[in-house]
């Protein structure tokens, strides 16, 4: 049998807790086959600055290292940098830095890029779901052409709000409402899934 492709999911507060439901629901490999061979790698509060520092510093060293490339790279960043954000344009560029330092300097064959999830108002700053809606549109967009880096749309979380739990931020997921937590888990295990179709030669 051949080697299954490595997949590594790296990100915020969102991988974390994915991490810990998957470990409490007893949830292995995102219930894929061993066609996949899946990590998980969150850090909670997470900013992307921290990433597109220069190699070696902070949270690069802990979630960047690797004993082999892995083939296919998740990342879910960006949320957190919103706030500080200068323009929605720089946030789509320096989240395309990461990717593409993940592609050619890590050797990731497959970078994929979900998509920023909105918050509730009282939760964020100012403008932050529209800030949001803007950068996904330019992360679309400059992503369509590059070799290796994908951006990914998340189901299930734009028509209402009611995705969030009582802090604002984070996926309600509760053991009588763990729907958005299970929505998030199937989008990350589609994202993958589709993943080898992307390593085709064209």
């Amino acid at each position: 049998m051949a080697p299954g492709l490595n997949v590594c999911i790296i990100g915020h507060s969102y991988i974390r807790r994915l991490k810990e439901y998957c470990s409490n629901k007893g949830i292995i490999n995102l219930r894929l086959d061993d066609s996949f061979n899946v990590t998980l790698r969150g850090k909670g509060g997470l900013r992307l600055r921290r990433l597109n520092e220069s190699a070696g510093l902070g949270d690069r060293r802990e979630l960047f290292h690797f004993v082999s490339p892995p083939d296919i790279i998740f990342l879910q960043v960006g949320e957190n940098d919103i706030c500080d954000l200068t323009s929605c344009e720089k946030l789509a560029g320096d989240l395309i830095s990461v990717a593409a330092y993940l592609r050619d300097g890590v050797g990731a064959k497959i970078v994929i890029i979900g998509q920023l999830i909105r918050r509730l108002p009282f939760a964020a700053c100012n403008g932050f779901n529209d800030k949001v809606v803007k950068t996904n549109i330019q992360l679309e967009i400059r992503t369509h052409s590059l070799p290796g880096i994908h951006f990914w749309r998340h189901r299930g979380f734009w028509h209402d709000l009611n995705y969030l739990g009582p802090d604002g931020v984070h996926l309600c997921c509760t053991p009588s409402h763990d729907q958005p937590m299970r929505k998030f888990l199937r989008s990350i295990r589609n994202a993958v899934i589709q993943s080898p179709s992307l390593l085709r030669p064209v």
